[in-house]
Parts: C-alpha cells; sequence; structure tokens
C-alpha cells in the first residue's frame, strides 16, 4: 500500500499522560487506531477496517508537527558532544541536556543531524512555538483542571491510503480525537499529501545502518532476539480504560510496554496488533503496535 502524509488541523486538544491537568502536543498511532474503530463500529465497518490493519502493508506511525515541512522524532540516542573535553566541559554537558529536551526534529535538519551540527538550543525554542499547554479550571459543583494544547501549527500522521481509512478520519474529525471531547476539544480537519521525497527515500531506505522508529510500537516475539542488538531505545508503558460503546462499565486494559518513537535501531521490525483486554472482557481491545521506520545514514 502506498504511504500518504495526513495533515492535521487542530485548534485544541486534551491529549492527556495519566493526569486530566496535562496534555501533550502528540499523540501515539494506537490512540488514534483505538479512535478510528469506534467509528468503525458507529459506521459498521469494524471487520472490514480490522482487516484492512492487519494487513502486513498497513502502516501507521504516531503523528508528529507539521510546520512548514514535517518533523521527526527527535533520536534519542544524538549527543551533541559525544566526547566531553574538560577545557568546555560545563558547557558540553549543558548542550547535551539540552538535546535531552527536544521531541522533534525538522526534515531539512537531518543533515546536520548527520553532522553533530545542530544548534540544539534553537530547535528547543522553535520547538516551544509549535503549541502551548495551558491548564483551565472548570466551573461547577465539583469544579477540576483540564490540560489543553492550543497548536500554532499542524500535526501529522503517515498512512497507508485507503478509501476506508478517509471514510473513517471524515467521521472522527467530527467526533473528535483525545479526551474531553464533550467540551469540544479535539476536533480537526484534514488534508491528504504526497510524501516529500527525502521523506519518502528514508521511509524507503530499509538498508541503512540506523533505523529511527516512527511508530510507538512493540516487535514480535521471533523479531525481539534479532532487533536489540546496537539498539537505543526508550520504553513506554500504553494503559487505560476501555471504551467500548457496547460495555456497560469502563475496565482497566491490560498494561503493554512498548518502544517509544525516537528509538534507534539497527534493523526494522514488523511489529503487531495486541489485544489488550481486561479479563473476562467480551470484545477485543486492540493496541496497535506495527512498526514503521525512516532509513539513517549517520
Amino acid at each position: 500500500m502506498e504511504l500518504k502524509l495526513y495533515r492535521l488541523k487542530f485548534q485544541n486538544a486534551h491529549f492527556g499522560v495519566g493526569y486530566l491537568n496535562t496534555s501533550t502536543m502528540t499523540f501515539t498511532a494506537s490512540r488514534l487506531f483505538s479512535a478510528l474503530c469506534l467509528e468503525a463500529i458507529k459506521n459498521d465497518c469494524l471487520d472490514e477496517w480490522l482487516t484492512l490493519a492487519k494487513t502486513d502493508d498497513f502502516k501507521l506511525s504516531d503523528a508528529f508537527p507539521y510546520d512548514a515541512q514535517p518533523y521527526l522524532p527527535f533520536p534519542i540516542n544524538y549527543r551533541p558532544k559525544e566526547k566531553l573535553s574538560l577545557a568546555t566541559l560545563h558547557e558540553d554537558n549543558d548542550q547535551n541536556k539540552t538535546a535531552s529536551q527536544i521531541h522533534f526534529l525538522p526534515l531539512d535538519m537531518l543533515p546536520f543531524l548527520a553532522n553533530h551540527d545542530l544548534d540544539v538550543t534553537e530547535l528547543l525554542i522553535e520547538e516551544h512555538q509549535l503549541a502551548q499547554q495551558s491548564i483551565f479550571m472548570k466551573k461547577g459543583v465539583d469544579p477540576y483542571e483540564v490540560g489543553v494544547t492550543r497548536y500554532r501549527t499542524e500535526l501529522y500522521v503517515l498512512a497507508s491510503a485507503s478509501p476506508l481509512l478517509e471514510r473513517l478520519l471524515t467521521s472522527l474529525q467530527y467526533s473528535g480525537l483525545g479526551g474531553k471531547r464533550s467540551s469540544g476539544y479535539g476536533r480537526f480537519e484534514y488534508q491528504v499529501m504526497e510524501l516529500p521525497d527525502e521523506l519518502q527515500q528514508g521511509l524507503a531506505n530499509s538498508k541503512a545502518s540506523a533505523q529511527l522508529l516512527l511508530t510507538t510500537s512493540l516487535p514480535t516475539e521471533s523479531e525481539l532476539k534479532t532487533v536489540m542488538e546496537n539498539a537505543y531505545c526508550q520504553i513506554e508503558r500504553s494503559s487505560g480504560y476501555t471504551d467500548n460503546p457496547n460495555a456497560t462499565e469502563r475496565l482497566r486494559k491490560e498494561d503493554l510496554y512498548k518502544f517509544k518513537a525516537g528509538s534507534v535501531f539497527s534493523r526494522r521490525y514488523k511489529g503487531m496488533i495486541v489485544d489488550v483486554r481486561p479479563t473476562d472482557f467480551p470484545d477485543p481491545v486492540l493496541n496497535f503496535a506495527k512498526g514503521l521506520f525512516f532509513g539513517m545514514e549517520v
């Protein structure tokens, strides 16, 4: 299947990270996949959607910023100063600490990444300007705080193009993505674009020595034995509660530990879709954990 770039224009959204008063700028492929499953249930096409999603060729990335160009996840193993000098030890440490706070990298900065010539201070300043996280107090009998992200730019995901996916995205843009949708958060507009050449080349480069993970995901047990050699990875726990309209109550899903986007491997893996339904829960609760990679020459 051909990969397309889906630009998503949000005004504001609540993408929580464990607490109601927090909100991140982006979201994982699994969050989007779960929302699309709910739209498929509403549109009576869940079986068709799952058949498509489970094919080997179907890919879906996490969301990343789009500001005149796509951003990629910042490689977790990048350090501006790999070898520290005693003469500049303090400055070198500061540079490395700054790099550890960066989450995203503009596509046109890749050559500077390979040459260890990034201005990480400027990158961090620019990243903070992409969106603003705020906390709002909701009044009522039981007042509470809600974390909200307000966007100054757009997001995008990469996905295998299909009429069914676009049909579900069209439905989802009115339902909204993320939390507190009843308050109007999470609605968006989307458009489909061809991939920029540089992005297309990296996605096709499966022979590169460094494979940047674009989807928070998990290799199969057989793949795990081969992909960990020379890997630089960060693990993220995926948890939460069921949100099935056919269920009578919300139950806690099984925890799933996955490699976070931005991890770097020496080879690619396919990954899988994992059933994380609670014990004795009648319906599948699926977590999207299939890999998508960008090959980098470093």
